[in-house]
């Protein structure tokens, strides 16, 4: 069976997919629970995601079936990186995630950490871009 993709989702994909259930990141986010596409998170990354739907007052729907995704992501740790530095520092942690995971796409809407481009080997896309990548 083929590796499957590791994929490390920036909070704002997580909103957007929230907002807007037929958007590029409701469908990434889709392909993660059903096993298309592995997901990878570190403990910093789902307490503020966890945070941030709080903050929202996400819908319960959205949360329940979240719980599928965080069930079949992989947790990772971070490697602190010296040589990519983003202009807004709450940014660093989803750069330290990808060089600690063996990521292949870092997806994310912020205009700070699409400037890097690639983490490594991890390129950093939009969730448009990435669907259209991984042919979702």
């Amino acid at each position: 069976m083929p590796a499957r993709v590791k994929v490390i989702l920036d909070i704002n994909v997580f909103v957007a997919a929230h907002w807007a259930p037929s958007s590029a990141s409701a469908r990434i986010i889709r392909a993660c629970i059903e096993g298309r596409v592995q997901p990878q998170y570190t403990k910093e990354i789902r307490l503020e995601v966890n945070r941030t739907l709080r903050t929202i007052k996400a819908r319960e729907s959205f949360v329940r079936e979240l719980k599928a995704f965080w069930e079949r992501a992989e947790e990772i740790r971070s490697i602190p990186v010296q040589s990519v530095k983003v202009e807004d520092s709450e940014d660093q942690k989803f750069i330290e995630a990808a060089a600690g995971g063996d990521t292949d796409f870092l997806i994310t809407n912020d205009a700070h950490l699409l400037r890097v481009g690639y983490i490594g080997r991890t390129e950093v896309l939009t969730p448009e871009s990435a669907v259209k990548v991984l042919g979702l």
